[in-house]
């Protein structure tokens, strides 16, 4: 196998100085430009041979002859894995955020939309964020209110505060205080996920034991579609895409199976996917940022932001960081007053 070749320490500076700028100015980096922006200490003709050695290798492309360099997107991955193995000032950054976008307590959906909304807006991207799955969610309590003699409310009320709204209709007028009962003794304490096991000795009208499957049955039903997503006009609107990008991206954004797809396969977190390294045709000219938020030590959803691929990784890194950060303190605190009640 072939070994490449590796890149001085002074080259690492150039590549660095020419994506960095790159991103500024959306412009091809000359080699002036590079010794007027960097601390390169040596010759204008030794950084040319040096940006043609790095285009050799992959780096950097020349629009054509007379034009400065741009960096490919294995450029882009020397100077995201550059930038993040030297960051050390994210609490200062998330400091800052903290002050424009507190997140206080209460409502789940909400909270989970907030968060979505503001890192949107932060980053300039689209957010796809993963709600927790609400039949892994231990339940707290069931309520049952009538609104007519045959047209009843079901609220699912779990440990992190997330409530569900479940309508429905019987045949004939029942007694929603027993269902309530019964469905408090079959569900509280555990998840939907696991009520299939609950043993319980009580005499039991069929009926009721029929409509509480069905009414457990609805509530799964619901948590299938648990993607929130914003902020694909901040993106389009943030820089400037062709049609068939933008179509694309769309699609892409509005196709629930496949960005579940791409966030089941991210194992390993925090992932930066740049360009063609998601795999995903058409979008080359975009950069994926995918982390993950937790109930203490466990994993409980993922946030995706999508850019262009010539953006501050830095900025976008730090501020997806702190914001699931921000949300695993939410659902661990959330959990631990839960147990003292």
């Amino acid at each position: 196998m072939k070994r490449e070749a590796k890149i001085n320490e002074r080259q690492k500076k150039i590549l660095y100085c020419v994506v960095r700028e790159y991103i500024l100015t959306k412009k091809p980096i000359s080699s002036e430009r590079v010794l007027e922006a960097s601390d390169v200490s040596c010759s204008s003709a030794t950084v040319r041979n040096d940006l043609r050695k790095l285009e050799y290798l992959g780096y950097l492309h020349q629009p054509h002859t007379s034009a400065g360099r741009i960096p490919t997107d294995k450029g882009y991955r020397f100077y995201v894995d550059e930038t993040l193995s030297l960051i050390r000032e994210y609490a200062q950054h998330s400091a800052s955020i903290h002050s424009k976008y507190p997140m206080t307590f209460g409502d789940m959906e909400k909270i989970l939309t907030g968060a979505a909304i503001a890192l949107s807006r932060i980053t300039k991207g689209a957010v796809v964020l993963e709600k927790p799955a609400i039949d892994k969610l231990k339940i707290l309590r069931i309520s049952i209110a009538p609104i007519t003699k045959t047209y009843n409310v079901v609220s699912l009320i779990t440990e992190l505060g997330l409530v569900k709204f479940i309508p429905f209709r019987t045949f004939y007028e029942i007694d929603y205080l027993s269902l309530e009962n019964l469905m408090n003794e079959l569900l509280r304490g555990y998840t939907i996920e696991s009520v299939g096991d609950r043993k319980f000795e009580t005499n039991i009208d069929q009926y009721l034991l029929d409509l509480s499957e069905h009414l457990v049955n609805a509530l799964k039903e619901d948590s299938s579609s648990n993607l929130v997503k914003v902020g694909i006009d901040t993106l389009i609107n943030a820089e400037y895409f062709n049609i068939d990008e933008i179509r694309r991206l769309s699609n892409f954004f509005s196709d629930d199976s496949l960005l579940k797809k791409v966030l089941l396969k991210l194992e390993q977190l925090p992932k930066i996917l740049i360009g063609s390294e998601h795999g995903i045709q058409g979008l080359e000219n975009f950069a994926i940022f995918v982390d993950g938020y937790k109930k203490e030590e466990k994993l409980m959803g993922k946030v995706m932001v999508i850019t262009s691929k010539v953006v501050k990784y830095e900025d976008v890194s730090n501020s997806l960081r702190y914001m699931v950060s921000r949300l695993t303190e939410y659902f661990t605190v959330a959990t631990r007053e839960e147990g003292r009640r």
